[in-house]
């Protein structure tokens, strides 16, 4: 490992390393890098998703179609020494082994890494997509074994939703997941082979709330552990709920220190004294947060008194109106209903759509964790008190993702639109809490390969 890695390491005191693929804004890598695991490499091909990595990690940015094409600038910059994460930004599917190990041996001084994660696109694979049988995204999981296979890395992390479980193939409910963990853990004649912690779906899907997240969103991830280590992977035990040392993270812990603005509105002046709090999971989710309890990486802007991407959603007269009537726990449909009950159905009339969605303008409460944030949070998230929609740091901290992390590009767009705007990339983010969960786990098990 080189001086310059070696340091950096050392100063943020991180032993681990890993390939982060399919990362996304990077929800995983932030909470591996609570847990002290380190991602040299990055793979992502959303531009917007790749700034907003690359401006929250300090990472370099690889233009792999540049690369490939013979278009980039000075690309030896890439391979020298560096202890910043090198993120490239490009097609998964073009990535060669062979420019994993170069980058690797190169600019980090390694062999090797000691896991590779990727959660693969989930839209064919969810409950509310078209689910197609064909659809090509259904065997990009294989790119997270072939690179760990490539850089016989020591365990390797996938990720995806609920829908797996269920998801058809050659018409039979279910086979894709256990095709995807008999391939996982395949032989390959003089490749690196893999045993899965395990395939039971109990123990492989997790559930945010139990971690600290404030939402109650479900995934799964398979831990595949290198065959040549006798060792095992341990998944993480519940640290909030009942039973548990923390009650859940409510809505009102984690929002209701922001400044509380209008629509329209936006601050970027955080002046909340954490100190004066005395509820103990919330005091750790918000100095979590705030990078008081772990700090910002090096190469980030960030002070004490900063907050970033707390802008609220202007909202038309009608959209207003509707939305102050919604009250706490209710969303579009059950208040239309309510109001036509109380002889109000005129108003209802004219400020709700025709077409009322039961998973649309949804006030949160306060007192409870939040139901789960996708990439449509905007349409169908409000403030639990205020009256309107979310801001994209309110829906960041639904998902965990601490105050320093900075969500580039549009701030909103159709959802059709291929740009990920800041609501999208926060929605299909994976919470960094629950990450830092599995994160720890991972730790230990490494640490058992090397006491081997």
């Amino acid at each position: 490992m080189n001086k310059s890695l070696r340091d950096s390491m050392s100063r943020e005191k991180q032993t681990k390393v890993s390939i982060d693929l399919f990362s996304g804004p990077g929800g995983l890598c932030t909470g591996f890098r609570w847990a002290g695991i380190k991602a040299l490499i990055a793979v992502e091909w959303s531009y917007w998703t790749v700034q907003t990595y690359a401006a929250s990690h300090d990472a370099d940015i690889f233009d792999l179609e540049k690369y490939l094409n013979g278009t980039m600038e000075e690309p030896k910059q890439y391979f020298k020494e560096s202890a910043k994460t090198l993120l490239i930004y490009g097609d998964i599917n073009k990535v060669e082994i062979e420019l994993i190990n170069k980058i690797l041996k190169k600019r980090f001084g390694v062999d090797g890494v000691d896991i590779v994660t990727g959660g693969a696109p989930c839209e064919s694979f969810s409950m509310a997509g078209d689910r197609k049988q064909d659809d090509e995204r259904n065997v990009l999981y294989q790119n997270v074994l072939r690179i760990a296979r490539g850089v016989d890395s020591k365990m390797f992390l996938f990720e995806n939703v609920k829908g797996l479980f269920s998801k058809k193939m050659d018409d039979i409910s279910g086979a894709m997941y256990k095709h995807i963990c008999e391939e996982f853990q395949s032989e390959l004649k003089g490749k690196p082979s893999f045993k899965l912690a395990s395939t039971d779906k109990d123990t492989v899907l997790l559930k945010s709330i139990e971690y600290g997240v404030p939402q109650a969103r479900e995934r799964l991830f398979l831990v595949g552990v290198n065959k040549k280590y006798n060792v095992e992977y341990h998944y993480p035990e519940k640290t909030h709920g009942p039973g548990c040392k923390y009650d859940y993270v409510t809505v009102g812990d984690a929002l209701l220190d922001l400044p509380q603005i209008e629509k329209s509105e936006e601050s970027e002046i955080y002046d909340f004294n954490i100190s004066k709090v005395e509820d103990g999971k919330r005091k750790e989710f918000l100095e979590l947060m705030r990078g008081i309890s772990s700090s910002a990486p090096q190469g980030i802007d960030f002070t004490k008194s900063s907050v970033f991407n707390h802008k609220a959603p202007g909202h038309t007269t009608k959209m207003y109106e509707r939305i102050k009537s919604i009250k706490q726990g209710e969303n579009m449909k059950k208040a239309y209903e309510r109001l036509v009950e109380e002889g109000k159905e005129d108003f209802a009339k004219e400020n709700f759509p025709k077409k009322l969605y039961a998973a649309r303008n949804r006030r949160l409460v306060p007192s409870e964790p939040s139901f789960t944030v996708t990439s449509h949070c905007l349409d169908e998230m409000i403030h639990p008190v205020l009256d309107r929609a979310l801001t994209p740091r309110e829906a960041a901290r639904l998902q965990s993702f601490p105050d320093w992390y900075q969500f580039k590009g549009p701030y909103v767009k159709f959802h059709s639109d291929p740009e990920q705007d800041q609501y999208e990339q926060i929605g299909d983010a994976i919470p960094p809490l629950l990450g830092l969960a599995l994160g720890r786990e991972v730790v230990k098990t490494l640490n058992s390969i090397e006491s081997e």
